[in-house]
């Protein structure tokens, strides 16, 4: 496990310093740049739920059947995988280019933002094909067991979006300053450089499972199968995105500082989630080769690797987070006395959420390992829309009762989600060892 993921520690912690220096870069274009870069990010992240069902379709399809030595059913699933998503983000960034000023109205872009966030938006949403291949290398990388070549990938992608980020951004030299746009294009240009160099790699005989993307071009059942092994997936991240938004405007609605303590909180979360969910990234594509190879006891063996792991790494984060939250609050300078009060406040309620939410998503690598993503579908949604979305509007909304019932809200619904992951996944060990038998 820790030969397997710390490549992935280690090109997340690099992939990390991207938004932070991009962000400093455009931050010294003023706040109109910042504001349109938040609204095509909006856009933006909606468009990137078309990755997931190909993403977590192939992590599984692909890892069974070289789980399986199925070799030549596994390249198909890459090669169609990468048309899958190649064709379908092109087809929705070009839709989405036609009509790029009406949906930037749409979600709320002013006049004064429209010009700034055209100029974005246009390498932006052409670097989406891009960047959805080159994640798919990543993924391919990752379910041969060579993570150290996606950790390469990773790192060469993020070293030169920032190198052109500083020279595009400001007009280094003789070139012209690009502003805000000079971002995307620096997005799109090291996402096509990177994709280049991954999947040349791929195709050299040297690579474990050496594959061509451009030979044979053709979809057949195989890529529908991702699709539709993934679709539930994307639901759930779609479902998730939603509950997000909702969750953001109520709380914005009811207590600006609480809303604000809420994103401190989100951003010190992650500091442990970039090493524990880099074992989320892994395990999947672990526990579906040994479903593959019909080795159902390793499969439990490393679910509860996994688990001690994260019970040991974010039970010491949440004990920190009860008892120092000072120490935490330091790293981000926060003085506003009513914001520190908050922010202390949501690490000692919420401190045990991260190592529930880790929990719940190391249960759901198990069951997709097991070509199952309607069930985390269900397990991830129903507790959020019946019971957490609704009671966090009926209290803060509707009864106007104190803010902090949201922090309180959030850690329910997160223990609510793993118990149900727990209970489901008891019983589903019972029908395999009944199938065994």
């Amino acid at each position: 496990m820790v030969a397997l993921a710390l490549p992935n520690v280690i090109g997340s912690g690099v992939g990390n310093l991207l938004p932070v220096v991009e962000m400093a870069l455009i931050a010294r274009l003023g706040t109109n740049a910042i504001a349109a870069m938040g609204i095509v990010g909006m856009l933006l992240s909606l468009i990137y739920i078309y990755n997931e069902p190909w993403g977590t379709g192939s992590v599984i399809v692909l890892a069974q059947h070289l789980g399986a030595r199925e070799l030549d059913r596994a390249q198909r699933v890459l090669k169609e995988t990468v048309y899958g998503k190649f064709l379908g983000a092109s087809m929705i960034s070009l839709i989405c280019l036609a009509f790029l000023r009406p949906i930037l109205v749409g979600f709320g872009a002013r006049p004064e933002l429209i010009s700034e966030a055209l100029r974005f938006g246009l390498p932006a949403l052409l670097a989406i094909p891009f960047a959805m291949i080159g994640y798919s290398s990543f993924t391919f990388f990752r379910a041969t067991g060579q993570t150290t070549w996606a950790m390469w990938f990773m790192m060469l992608q993020t070293a030169l979006n920032l190198l052109l980020d500083i020279v595009l951004i400001p007009g280094l030299g003789p070139l012209p300053k690009l502003g805000l746009a000079g971002a995307g294009w620096a997005s799109l240009t090291s996402w096509l450089l990177t994709d280049v160099g991954a999947y040349a790699l791929i195709a050299t005989p040297k690579f474990d499972l050496p594959t061509n993307v451009l030979k044979g071009i053709r979809l057949t059942s195989e890529g529908v199968n991702v699709f539709r092994v993934g679709f539930y997936a994307g639901l759930s991240n779609l479902s998730s995105v939603v509950a997000n938004v909702l969750t953001q405007r109520i709380i914005n609605a009811v207590s600006i500082p609480v809303f604000a303590a809420m994103q401190v909180f989100n951003r010190i979360l992650q500091i442990p989630n970039t090493v524990v969910w880099s074992v989320v990234l892994i395990s999947t594509p672990v526990m579906a080769q040994n479903v593959g190879a019909r080795l159902h006891h390793r499969v439990r063996t490393f679910l509860r690797y996994c688990l001690r792991f994260g019970t040991l790494a974010l039970g010491a984060f949440g004990v920190l987070c009860v008892l120092a939250p000072q120490a935490l609050m330091a790293l981000f300078g926060i003085r506003d006395p009513e914001l520190a009060h908050w922010v202390k406040l949501s690490l000692q309620v919420m401190a045990f959420v991260p190592l529930f939410g880790y929990a719940s998503a190391i249960y759901d690598s198990y069951f997709q390992a097991y070509r199952d993503t309607r069930l985390p579908f269900l397990l991830n949604s129903v507790p959020q829309w019946l019971f957490y979305i609704p009671a966090l509007y009926y209290v803060l909304a509707f009864r106007d009762l104190d803010p902090a019932w949201a922090f309180w809200l959030y850690t329910l619904n997160a223990l609510l989600v793993l118990v149900a992951h727990w209970f489901f996944w008891r019983q589903h060990v019972h029908q395999v060892d009944l199938g065994l038998k």
